[in-house]
C-alpha cells in the first residue's frame, strides 16, 4: 500500500497490479477522469458493468446502499467497482465515517473502490491538504494506493513528449515539444490527441513547429495571447488575422474578448511587478497562476517592458467599451473588435473595417 506517481500507476495498470481501494486528487482534473476511466476499463469488462459497477456522488451518498455494494460478489467477472466522486467526508457524522472507513479496511479481493475528487476543493494552500483530507489520505496510504495529479510544465511534460517519440522512431526538438504542451494548456490527454495526429502524419523523421500548427488545434488561450500581443504591439495587419483564425461564429467573439482582456491583466500585472522590482517567479506566485497557465504571465513579464503602464491602461479600456458593445449593440462583433483594434493601434479609420 503506497502513494503514487501517476507513472507508476499507469505501469500497475498495464500489469495488471490493482488495490482495492484508490484515491485520486490533484489539480490535474483532466488526469484525474483519464485514469478512473482507464482503470475501470482495465478491471470491468463493459458488458459485465450493468450487474457490476457502482457509481456514487459526494453530494446524494448513500451510505447503506455503499455498503451493501462493498459486499455484492462480482458476476461475470472477477471484481466488483465501486466509484465515489466528490466524496464529502465533512458531511459525515463521525461514527458513519468511521463505519466507511470500516468497511474500506475491510474490502474482499474481488472488490475495487475508486474515490476520485474533481469538482471540490480539499486544499488548504496551493500544495498541502486540508486537515481532514489530508488525515483520509493517510488512511487511503496505509490501506490502498493514493495518486495527487498535480500539473506538469511545459518543459517537464516536454521531455515525456520527446521520450514516447523516440519510442517510435520520431524525433522533435525541446523548444517544439515544449511549444506543443503549451499549446495543448499542458493538459496529458490533449497532448495525447495531438501527438496521435502527429505520429499518424510525420510516421518518420522529426516534428516540426509547421508540423506541429498544420497539424494541432491552436488553443484559444494561446491564440488570444498572441492577439493581444499583436494588438499592444500595434501590429493590426497581424492582429486581423489572428482574429479571423480565432473567430468563426458570432459567439466566439464574445469569448476571443475576454481572452484576451484576461491577457492584458496579465500584461498590466505583469508591469507593475516590473516596476517595483518583483521578479517573473513573484508574478507567478503573487497571482498563483497554475502550472499550465504560467507561459502567460512569463510570456507577458518579457513582453510589458517595452510598453508603458498607461499604453497597456489604455488598452484595457478600449477593451472594456468593446465589450460592452459587443453585449449590447446589433453592431456585427467583428466590426466592433477589428474597431477596438483599429483605436489601440491608433489607425481607426473607416477604410480598416
Amino acid at each position: 500500500m503506497s502513494v503514487l506517481t501517476d507513472k507508476a500507476l499507469a505501469s500497475n495498470i498495464k500489469s495488471g497490479k490493482i488495490d482495492s481501494l484508490y484515491l485520486f486528487y490533484g489539480r490535474d482534473i483532466s488526469s484525474i477522469e483519464a485514469y478512473t476511466k482507464r482503470l475501470i476499463s482495465k478491471i470491468m469488462p463493459k458488458e459485465a458493468e450493468d450487474l457490476n459497477l457502482h457509481r456514487f456522488t459526494g453530494k446524494d451518498f448513500d451510505l447503506v446502499r455503499f455498503s451493501d455494494s462493498s459486499q455484492t460478489c462480482p458476476m461475470f467477472c472477477e471484481r466488483t467497482v465501486i466509484v465515489i466522486n466528490d466524496l464529502y467526508i465533512n458531511d459525515f457524522k463521525k461514527s458513519d465515517f468511521n463505519f466507511f472507513k470500516e468497511i474500506l479496511k475491510g474490502l474482499d479481493e474481488t472488490v475495487t473502490v475508486i474515490i476520485y475528487i474533481t469538482g471540490i476543493d480539499i486544499y488548504r494552500s496551493k500544495t498541502a491538504l486540508n486537515k481532514e483530507w489530508a488525515s483520509f489520505s493517510k488512511f487511503c496510504e496505509k490501506t490502498g494506493s493514493v495518486v495527487e495529479f498535480k500539473i506538469k510544465t511545459a518543459p517537464e511534460l516536454a521531455k515525456l513528449i520527446s521520450s514516447q517519440l523516440s519510442k517510435i522512431g520520431l524525433s522533435i526538438s525541446i523548444s517544439n515539444a515544449v511549444y506543443l504542451a503549451q499549446i495543448s494548456l499542458c493538459n496529458t490527454p490533449v497532448i495525447n490527441n495531438e501527438l496521435s495526429k502527429l505520429i499518424f502524419y510525420k510516421q518518420s523523421g522529426e516534428i516540426t513547429k509547421e508540423d506541429i500548427d498544420l497539424m494541432c488545434v491552436s488553443r484559444n488561450e494561446v491564440d488570444s495571447f498572441k492577439l493581444a500581443s499583436e494588438i499592444v504591439s500595434k501590429n493590426s495587419d497581424a492582429a486581423f488575422l489572428i482574429l479571423k483564425d480565432l473567430c468563426r461564429k458570432p459567439e466566439d467573439y464574445i469569448a476571443a474578448l475576454a481572452s484576451v482582456n484576461g491577457a492584458f491583466v496579465d500584461l498590466y500585472r505583469a508591469k507593475l511587478a516590473r516596476e517595483t522590482g518583483a521578479t517573473e517567479n513573484n508574478l507567478i506566485d503573487d497571482f498563483s497562476y497554475p502550472a499550465n497557465l504560467q507561459f502567460r504571465a512569463k510570456n507577458a513579464y518579457k513582453l510589458c517592458k517595452k510598453h508603458t503602464l498607461s499604453d497597456i491602461r489604455r488598452c484595457l479600456s478600449v477593451l472594456s467599451e468593446a465589450d460592452f458593445d459587443l453585449k449590447s449593440k446589433r453592431t456585427p462583433p467583428d466590426i466592433i473588435f477589428q474597431k477596438a483594434i483599429a483605436k489601440i493601434s491608433g489607425i481607426e479609420n473607416d477604410a480598416v473595417y
